[in-house]
């Protein structure tokens, strides 16, 4: 990529998420640059293609860095704690970015069908392959969608950070990825899950001699 091209995602970067994509124009971001509208679409066909370029240039690094990490953390709990609280220091450090993704290019109607899309999916993937070695190795129960957990983690963060994206209120990943993590491992854990399983069946057994007891 250009000299040129990187002066222009970097501004367009910074008006996106200062004022918002809609509110932003092809002639703000030629102005920032100091250059005329039209050297704009010399290098991107299109405001959105910016846009998608500014995403994209977020995205790429993180997945790279996130394969990298979980690859030497050894034990289940800690990958999928790790993953967590990537995302929930992504909406801390850099909140703008996040509602940029999140308010205006998550629902423009090629987004789905975009190389953004492409990108999240690859980077959400990395949860659904945690959950699936867990569950492959006896840790994580195998009864349940590996994608469930994933929208339920990716889901639920959205909603606890949405505060600290409009600045309402603020949030500690540590704390919120140590009690997020200990929620979803409870539900899959198989230790508990057979202790439950156990519990039951002694109380169907008591339930069974009492009526034993009763008929005779």
């Amino acid at each position: 990529m250009s000299g040129r091209s990187t002066e222009i995602l970097e501004a367009a970067r910074d008006l996106f998420s200062r004022n918002g994509y809609e509110s932003t124009s092809v002639s703000d971001i030629a102005g920032a640059v100091g250059v005329a509208d039209g050297a704009i679409y010399r290098h991107f066909p299109s405001k959105r293609a910016v846009l998608y370029e500014v995403i994209r240039e977020f995205y790429e690094p993180v997945i790279v860095m996130a394969r990298r990490n979980i690859a030497g953390i050894g034990d289940v709990r800690q990958r999928l704690r790790y993953l967590i609280w990537l995302q929930v220091r992504a909406f801390t450090e850099q909140p703008e970015l996040c509602r940029l993704i999140i308010a205006e290019a998550r629902p423009m109607e090629d987004y789905y069908e975009s190389e953004i899309a492409d990108l999240n999916r690859r980077y959400t993937s990395l949860l659904v392959e945690v959950v699936l070695d867990g569950q492959r190795h006896g840790t994580f129960r195998d009864d349940v969608e590996p994608t469930m957990v994933r929208d339920l983690v990716y889901g639920g963060i959205e909603h606890i950070a949405w505060g600290a994206v409009t600045g309402r209120s603020e949030i500690d990943p540590n704390v919120i990825a140590d009690d997020l993590t200990r929620l979803i491992c409870t539900g899959l854990d198989v230790s508990r899950t057979q202790e439950r399983e156990s519990g039951l069946v002694a109380q169907v057994a008591r339930l069974e001699a009492l009526i034993d007891r009763m008929e005779s």
